[in-house]
Parts: C-alpha cells; structure tokens; sequence
C-alpha cells in the first residue's frame, strides 16, 4: 500500500491502492516501521502523495468495519492512531501534496505532516458523520481553528484546496496534481540542503514540544537547541 521511493535525502511515499487509496488497518500498521526505516537512513525530508492515481487517499475503507467486533474495531483504529503518531512524531518533516480527495483517516494524516500543499479543487473532509461514525477532529484541531474543525465534524462537508490555503490549513496551491508533487519534492530538497547535523536530528521535536506549551517555556526549548546548534558549529 504505501510504496516509498527515495530521491537523495527525500523520500516520496506514495498512496497506492487505486481507486480512491483507502487504507486498511493492516497497512496502517506498517506505517510506523516505513517511518522508523527512513529515520535509520537519515532521510531529511519526506512527501506523501497519491499519484499516479485520481486521489490522495480516500481514508479508511468503511467495508472493513462491517466484519469486526467493537474490540477489533478499537484495535484497528488504534492502528490508525499509530500510524498518525509516528508521522507527526518523526525527526523527519513531512509535506503532504495533495490533490483529489482527502478524505477520513487521509485528511487526517495530511494533518499529521508538517506541511500541506494542494491543488486548487482538491477536497478535504471528515465525511465520518455521514455514515453515522465519530473520528479525526482532534488532530484536524492541531492545524486548524475550533469553529472549522468542528464545521467539518459536525457536517462532513469538504473543504476544497481553495478554502483551504485561505484558512492556512493549506501552505501553497499549485495548478495540477503533478505540479503539486513537484514543488512538494522540491521544498523537501531545499529543506534537506538547510537541515543539517544535530538542527536535522532536533528541530522538529524542538517545534512539536513547543506547540505544545506555553510561550515561554516554549521559547527556552528553542533558545537551547539554537545554542547547542550553534555551540556544535563552532567546535
């Protein structure tokens, strides 16, 4: 299901599970060894993508609820849960580049990653509602406000890429699918140039503890690491 390609210090995952990309529980459990593995490599940057096909990923496919127990529900979305984590939780930025539906546990993931680009009509949601089912709003709530986040929970209407990069959920627009992919992979290249030694191995846990405290405690996590870079250059 994700198929990882690798361009120098940046590694392209790709969605490969035509015709939307719906993830399953089991691949998701693979997701946390796919990250560790290009962690082991010294990737600097990673870009999610759905091409060649239609979509950036569906989400999760709904057929696969209907045989499982409530238990083994749990335990698949945990699998979910997992895979989410360890894209957020990498050293290793992550862009999401995406295009046609982001839907679900996809949507979720693009959350997940440092930065999102997209196409102008893409669409984004969390379409859980509609089929009478509860899930994402929390790490769509890292990236975007309550009113939206709720918006999107409450009615599962999507939102497109245009709307998207108005609220900032979405960094850069790009007039086509291949076009997004290609400045994905390029703003990853120029991350890799800029992220070297101890700034690549610390910078994103520095961000992600800073997020989530205070101002100022916040900015003594960075006023640290920035010696410590500094003090290594030096030396």
């Amino acid at each position: 299901m994700f198929e990882v390609e690798c361009e120098g210090e940046v590694a392209v995952i790709r969605f490969n599970n035509p015709p939307v990309n719906a993830v399953s529980f089991a691949h998701w459990r693979t997701l946390p060894g796919i990250i560790a593995g290009l962690e082991r490599d010294g990737v600097a940057a990673m870009v999610f993508t759905g091409l060649p096909h239609k979509h950036f990923c569906g989400g999760n496919d709904f057929r696969e609820f209907a045989a499982l127990t409530p238990e083994e529900t749990l335990a698949g979305t945990g699998a979910v849960r997992d895979g989410m984590k360890a894209v957020r939780e990498s050293t290793i930025p992550a862009i999401a580049a995406i295009h046609g539906a982001a839907m679900g546990s996809g949507f979720m993931l693009s959350c997940a990653c440092d930065i999102r680009l997209a196409t102008a009509d893409a669409r984004l949601a969390l379409p859980e509602v509609k089929v009478g089912a509860f899930g994402g709003y929390r790490i769509v709530r890292e990236v975007l406000s309550q009113g939206e986040a709720r918006l999107l929970t409450y009615t599962g209407q999507p939102l497109s890429g245009t709307r998207a990069h108005q609220i900032g959920l979405v960094q850069e627009l790009a007039d086509t699918p291949a076009r997004v992919l290609e400045r994905a992979v390029a703003l990853a290249h120029e991350m890799a140039k800029l992220l070297k030694g101890r700034l690549r191995a610390e910078i994103k846990s520095c961000l992600n503890r800073e997020d989530e405290e205070n101002l100022w405690t916040a900015y003594e996590f960075e006023r640290d690491l920035a010696a410590n870079v500094m003090g290594t250059a030096a030396g």
